[in-house]
């Protein structure tokens, strides 16, 4: 029986072509497996009980890269069935079948070389971030050859391609091309069998058995990146009801009022939604001009005060001249996460950032409450603002446009990829300043700068660590350049007219061994007027959506609203909680317990001491915490998905839509 089952497999490797593709199949598995086991190696220190998970891993990662080669297979199925035997049993074909596994083990090499830089930056396998990298081809790749020696990343690609394509050569040479298999029906009958498992991986297979541990670093390196790549791109927008935690919509309302009537912030009366918040100023207007400074991947880990290296010394002393909020969390992981958070006030939505979405224009934001008061309103950028379609949220929401393409030569004095350096950066926004200042005209300005991004490079004899060496680097130069932005500011007669507002985008990383790991959401938020604001450190846990209402709260502002967040000033210890999340698990910390709405509506508990930075899994069920994180992302998913989050319903803001050069644009 046993020769008989023998005889049969060489049979059909000998007169099917569809054995062809076991070649491929086994260049996916050797890949796979030598990126995985260098990635085990990096992250050894992070897995707990390796003698269970490393295993774990390795299992769960061959059942993964099957499912990923089961589409990689179609495109060859296809042409193992139409071509005909009179062409398959040439020279032709031989050589075709060389050429075509190196280009498969080239792809393969690349793919593996593409990780690695991929998880060096992100701590995580290809994800929805990969998929925004692919839409924004010129700056990415321009950031990879501004950060790495390519001519070594090719060779090593070529290298490792062509000793790969070595050591299967035989095997190459041995595939039968004698095969007898002339009828079509009989192709066709051998291929469509071969295509069920492409087809039952994405029906059947594909959400089955892809969490195989409690440690998220498990996950993620057992996974296979090409297959999240296309899974990220087919799930860039998550519906929430459809894949997290629910509760009845009226009970939803009724806890989110609750959550947000506030001694200043009471709701008015009115049925169904979207619910309108009254703000009450403590007092009479202050019209101050406001300039809100977005730091690209300030993580609080930086600044001395929180036990970082001695990168931050003007940060750690504005923090002593400033109201310094010292327990503030990002929403996000990404720049257009801040941006959100930072204009519209909003928890983050599974899936992209509403700046990335489409039909995200006219939405009730900061700039509304200004316009209101006939502030002149500009996001002022140092890179293209077409990446992560931030031009088109900004315009679309009123702003003027002040990016990159408005900069002349002689106005910055150096630039990589991502944007001009953030010296320049800060005197355009002192001159885009004076503009409104000589037209008598008040001013909120959003600055978003790039410099602390990889290459890291500014420029020279700034500070003491070379440009284009570390991380470190970038947030000292950014550090000295915030310095030297507030001190050429104090020169200008608008200066103590004007508060500073000075917060990251997020933080750094973003993975870890929970799957939102929130220690690296936590972000430094600074607002600077001397004259103005009284310095005290505020230790109040808070979140990034709060950082708008805070700052419209010391302006005495009296506005309706549809923010989500608070003023973190007059927050009682009850209402302390933080808010954040990635595109498909969203986080909720308050009293000490840290909840996890994840996809396939689970929930996780864990606890969190914001002391010591640490997460320790296993949290008791708490329900009144559970409902109150699923009541802010249910809600605000509501309200985007239902267009109830535009400023329309109030009747305020509006406004002709601006492109970068400033001039009306075409809706």
């Amino acid at each position: 029986m046993k020769n008989t089952l023998l005889s049969k497999i060489k049979n059909f490797v000998e007169t099917n072509r569809m054995s062809f593709i076991l070649l491929f199949y086994l260049f996916c598995l050797a890949e796979n497996f030598i990126i995985r086991t260098i990635l085990v190696i990096k992250e050894f220190p992070a897995i707990n009980r390796a003698y269970i998970e490393v295993p774990k891993i390795f299992l769960a990662g061959l059942y993964n890269d099957t499912l990923n080669f089961s589409y990689f297979l179609i495109p060859f199925v296809i042409y193992l069935i139409v071509t005909p035997e009179k062409i398959y049993k040439t020279k032709f074909q031989n050589y075709l079948n060389h050429f075509t596994a190196f280009i498969a083990i080239a792809i393969f090499a690349f793919q593996a070389h593409a990780e690695w830089f991929f998880w060096s930056e992100f701590t995580a396998r290809f994800n929805f971030i990969a998929v925004d990298y692919l839409v924004y081809t010129k700056e990415v790749l321009g950031n990879i050859r501004e950060s790495y020696p390519m001519y070594l990343v090719y060779s090593s690609v070529l290298g490792s391609s062509l000793l790969i394509y070595a050591l299967f050569f035989k095997l190459i040479k041995s595939i039968p091309h004698h095969q007898h298999d002339p009828k079509l029906s009989h192709r066709l009958k051998s291929g469509l069998i071969v295509l069920m498992i492409p087809l039952s991986s994405f029906f059947v297979f594909e959400s089955v058995f892809r969490k195989v541990s409690d440690n998220n670093m498990v996950n993620e390196i057992a996974e296979n990146g090409l297959w999240q790549l296309f899974h990220a791109f087919r799930h860039n927008e998550l519906d929430y009801d459809s894949f997290f935690k629910t509760l009845d919509n009226n009970n939803v309302t009724a806890l989110m009022k609750r959550e947000l009537s506030t001694p200043s912030s009471g709701i008015e009366d009115r049925a169904g939604l979207p619910y309108i918040r009254k703000i009450k100023g403590n007092g009479s207007e202050k019209h101050y001009n406001v300039v809100l400074v977005g730091v690209e991947s300030l993580a609080a880990s930086f600044m001395t005060r929180f036990g970082g290296p001695n990168i931050t010394p003007h940060l750690d002393e504005l923090a002593n001249n400033s109201l310094f909020f010292s327990n503030i969390y990002a929403t996000g992981t990404r720049t257009v996460r801040g941006l959100e958070a930072l204009t519209l006030s909003i928890p983050p939505t599974p899936g992209a950032s509403i700046v990335r979405r489409i039909n995200n224009e006219n939405l009730f934001s900061i700039g509304t409450v200004f316009r209101d008061r006939q502030y002149e309103t500009k996001f002022i950028y140092g890179g293209y603002g077409a990446f992560d379609n931030m031009n088109n949220f900004f315009a679309g929401n009123g702003f003027e446009i002040v990016d990159r393409t408005s900069f002349d030569k002689n106005e910055y004095l150096m630039a990589n990829i991502w944007g001009v350096d953030d010296e320049s950066l800060f005197n355009k926004a002192i001159k885009e300043a004076d503009k409104s200042y000589r037209a008598q005209k008040k001013f909120f300005n959003f600055v978003m700068t790039t410099t602390n991004h990889r290459p890291y490079t500014y420029p020279e004899g700034r500070i003491d660590i070379p440009s284009h060496t570390s991380r470190e680097g970038a947030v000292k130069y950014t550090d000295y350049a915030i310095n030297k932005f507030l001190k050429d500011a104090a020169k200008k007669p608008w200066f103590h007219n004007t508060i500073f507002v000075i917060v990251a985008d997020h933080g750094v990383g973003g993975r870890g061994a929970t799957e939102i790991p929130m220690n690296q959401f936590h972000i430094p938020f600074f607002i600077y007027a001397p004259g103005i604001v009284k310095p005290q450190i505020v230790d109040r846990l808070a979140s990034q959506i709060d950082v708008v209402p805070t700052v419209l709260a010391m302006l005495n502002l009296s506005y309706d609203s549809k923010f989500f967040g608070k003023n973190i000033l007059e927050m009682t210890a009850e209402e302390e909680r933080a808010i954040l999340g990635t595109y498909s698990s969203l986080g909720y910390y308050a009293k000490g317990v840290f909840v996890t709405l994840g996809l396939n509506k689970s929930v996780n508990y864990n606890n969190y001491d914001p002391k010591t930075k640490t997460i320790s899994k296993g949290a008791a069920e708490n329900l009144v915490i559970r409902d109150q994180a699923i009541s802010y992302y249910q809600n605000a998913s509501y309200l985007w998905k239902n267009g109830l989050y535009g400023e329309d319903s109030l009747g305020t803001g509006r406004f002709k839509k601006k492109t970068p050069s400033g001039t009306p644009a075409k809706n």
